[in-house]
Formats: C-alpha cells, sequence, structure tokens
C-alpha cells in the first residue's frame, strides 16, 4: 500500500496500534486503516465492521485496490459497534473518528467484548474529556495517548485496556474537567506533535475567553464556569510547553 493513502492521523493510530494477530475496526468507513495493516504486515488479519452497508462496501473496493493478495485475511460484518465481535476475538480495537459519547456508548453496549480486548485505540474526533472521564470511571486504564494537529484542527488518539481500576478524582471540578480535557500522557514528555495538539487547544481557550468576555453583557454563571475552565486550560498548556506556545 503506496505512502499517503492514509491521514497523518490514521497513520498515528497505525503506529499506537503496533503489531497484532487480528485487528478488528469498528466503523470501518473506507477501511484504510485495517487495509493498510494487514497490507504491510502489522496485522496478520482483520475484521471490518460497520452499521451501514455503503462503508462495507466500500471496503471490498479498497481491498481489491490495495491489497487484493491477501483478500482472504480480511472479514466483514455488518453490526452495530461491538456486538458483531466475540470476547477475545480481537488482539487490538480500533474506534475511530466518531464523537467521544458514541465511542463511550459503544464500549458500554457491549462491555464484555471490550473488557476482554488487551488494547483499545480510540480516536475521538469530539468531546475527548468525556471519553476519558467514561474510560476512568469504568475502569479502564490509559495506557498511551497521540496528540496531533490535522486541517487545524486538535486530534487525541487513546490507546486503553481494562483493569478493573477507576480512577480517583482530585481536587475540585475545574481540576477535574482540566485533567479530563487535556489527559495526564500527552504532558508528561511532549513531542513535537502534542505540542501543535496544545497549541490549537490553546488558541481555541483563548478565544473563547477573549468572546465571553468581549460581548458586553453581564456574566452568567454559566459563562464564569467556561471562563474559569477555559482559563485553566490556558495555564496548563502554559506549563506543559513551558510558555513556548
Amino acid at each position: 500500500m503506496r505512502d499517503g493513502v492514509l491521514s497523518s492521523r490514521l497513520t498515528f493510530v497505525k503506529k499506537i496500534a503496533g503489531t497484532c494477530g487480528t485487528v478488528a475496526d469498528i466503523g470501518t468507513d473506507h477501511a484504510l486503516l485495517p487495509i493498510s495493516m494487514v497490507a504491510e504486515g502489522c496485522a496478520e488479519n482483520a475484521i471490518l465492521t460497520d452499521v451501514r452497508k455503503g462503508p462495507l462496501e466500500a471496503a471490498v473496493r479498497g481491498i481489491e485496490k490495495y491489497c487484493p493478495e491477501k483478500r482472504g485475511e480480511f472479514e466483514l460484518r455488518h453490526g452495530n459497534g461491538l456486538s458483531v465481535l466475540e470476547p477475545g476475538e480481537a488482539d487490538v480495537i480500533t474506534v475511530c473518528g466518531m464523537g467521544g459519547l458514541l465511542i463511550a456508548e459503544i464500549l458500554e453496549a457491549s462491555p464484555e467484548v471490550a473488557k476482554a480486548c488487551p488494547k483499545l485505540v480510540l480516536q475521538p474526533n469530539t468531546c475527548v474529556g468525556e471519553l476519558r472521564r467514561f474510560l476512568w470511571d469504568n475502569g479502564y486504564a490509559i495506557t498511551a495517548e497521540q496528540g496531533l494537529a490535522e486541517a487545524g484542527h486538535p486530534y487525541a488518539i487513546i490507546q486503553c485496556r481494562y483493569t478493573g481500576e477507576k480512577r480517583a478524582r482530585a481536587g475540585g471540578d475545574v481540576v477535574n474537567a482540566v485533567r479530563e480535557y487535556l489527559g495526564d500522557l500527552m504532558g508528561t514528555e511532549p513531542d513535537r506533535d502534542d505540542l501543535k495538539y496544545f497549541s490549537l487547544i490553546s488558541k481555541k481557550a483563548a478565544r473563547v475567553v477573549a468572546a465571553i468576555r468581549s460581548a458586553g453583557t453581564e456574566t452568567s454563571v454559566r459563562d464564569a464556569e467556561r471562563i474559569a475552565f477555559y482559563e485553566a486550560v490556558l495555564a496548563e498548556t502554559a506549563r506543559i510547553t513551558g510558555g513556548t506556545l
């Protein structure tokens, strides 16, 4: 499979997914991620699932175009979320390009499958803080994260697995909300892509605070809470990056 077919976002997902026997791509859409993994030997075989038949038909075309010699290593399943998988059937499960709340719903709907998988790789387009809160509240340990910027949008890629240990909250509501929003791991030793991610997060926070304060109306309780949250985000991103943003 030639270089440049995968977006930078999915290239990072593939890197975090690593090598495995069976990868299951949930909501596979064009299926380029699992096709690339099988074509390059990162996965021995792949299960492609989608709730719609159209993406599965597109997946067949993608397999014929990019990986026809390994067509027998792909299995297509029509169904919702993880419901089409058996517990332990996949070594890696990827759920990418959806809202964080939807990803949480998918995991919650089939807990026996999600908990049995040794590596979940999740890439939410929105509501990343809500997804982290769900994971921590339901016994999933986040073991790796990667931030990146693509087309002006910040994306976080989360690797996790079920341990049964729920994450304890510490501090006030704002502290917890910021921890959920930014995560723990990317800020420890941020690489260049993490810093680009934090740059976009910081710029958004500054815009929100400026917009609320320039509205010229009396600040509501809701607006005051948003200002407190985004100012805390600005402070934390400045700490992580050493004020270089």
